[in-house]
């Protein structure tokens, strides 16, 4: 992207704001040779694998988190339908079911008009809204998954919200 002032005109990289926050909360990561970059924060149920990428013929910032879940060809579209279900419950971002191999993605783009950039604060709200839907709904795709759960059973073990620690 660039910004163009007066006499010149600079080069903005808008993954540079999101490799802010990653050092700001000293989290591993790294750029890869296309420019994306791949990150790791810890969880209480797994690390999360987070990634960012800039699309320039979108002017928009793409993030994506995997779940490192597959879901398995026999419970592919009840897998989907829970996706459906928990994605009512996110205020950003959505679950995907890839059909290819099955992985469930959480994943969020966000418009950045040309010459605007995304600032550090707004890169950590994002990184930090795709630790909170994991942390919140991986273990409804297990219980699908892996529990032998319904739909309707892992969709609800989602719903509720507990505060503070027992």
């Amino acid at each position: 992207m660039e910004l163009a002032t007066e006499n010149t005109s600079i080069e903005i990289d808008p993954l540079d704001a999101v490799e802010q926050a990653v050092i700001a909360e000293q989290l591993p990561y790294e750029r890869d040779e296309s420019g994306e970059l791949h990150m790791s924060a810890p969880g209480a149920w797994r690390d999360h694998q987070i990634w960012f990428a800039w699309r320039p013929d979108h002017d928009a910032i793409h993030i994506c988190a995997s779940l490192e879940l597959k879901a398995p060809r026999a419970r592919f579209r009840e897998v989907c339908e829970l996706a459906t279900r928990l994605n009512e419950k996110l205020w950003y971002g959505h679950f995907d079911v890839w059909e290819e191999d099955g992985g469930v993605v959480w994943r969020h783009g966000v418009p950045v008009p040309p010459g605007e950039s995304l600032s550090p604060a707004q890169a950590a709200m994002l990184i930090s809204a795709a630790r909170e839907a994991g942390e919140r709904f991986y273990p409804a795709f297990q219980f699908l998954v892996w529990g032998g759960k319904t739909v309707e059973e892992a969709a609800q073990s989602a719903m509720f919200e507990t505060i503070g620690e027992a």
